[in-house]
């Protein structure tokens, strides 16, 4: 079941993000309490949803929105975060995720709304999900530590 999450679950998402930390390429340890001002942030716009197995939650969709770079009067926003727990993926958890995230961005009156996927985590699967559902490629993102 996918839900919109709830202050009661911002412990189980901020354990989720930790695990999610670690898939990333960015070699700093997770720092408990560092996702929550996200956490909120996500909560507050109505971009945060928790996807749940026998009562459980196995997964989140984290997002937040801003005004357009180029047009203030249109919002737009970004997932921050799509994860599921290894041991629930291959089943409709995470589509059903991704896809109440999206509604979820129009719900909340974003026009564009953009997905990103780790390198580090089935990027060929992922981005032939975005391109089934009719994603287009934008950018390319680069990181290195300063």
């Amino acid at each position: 079941m996918i839900r919109a999450a709830e202050q009661r679950d911002i412990a189980v998402i901020e354990a989720h993000s930790k695990v999610f930390w670690e898939q990333g390429y960015i070699d700093v340890p997770y720092r408990d309490g560092s996702a929550l001002p996200l956490i909120k942030l996500c909560l507050s716009q109505k971009l945060l949803l928790v996807g749940e197995i026998d009562g459980d939650v196995v997964g989140f969709a984290a997002g937040c929105k801003v005004p357009l770079m180029g047009d203030n009067t249109i919002i737009q926003g970004t997932e921050l975060a799509w994860w599921v727990a290894p041991e629930h993926r291959g089943g409709r958890v995470g589509l059903q995720l991704l896809k109440g995230l999206e509604q979820a961005a129009k719900n909340a009156g974003c026009t564009y709304w953009s997905m990103v996927y780790m390198e580090s985590s089935m990027p060929k699967t992922i981005r032939d999900i975005y391109l089934k559902l009719g994603y287009r490629l934008n950018e390319t993102t680069y990181g290195k530590r300063l």
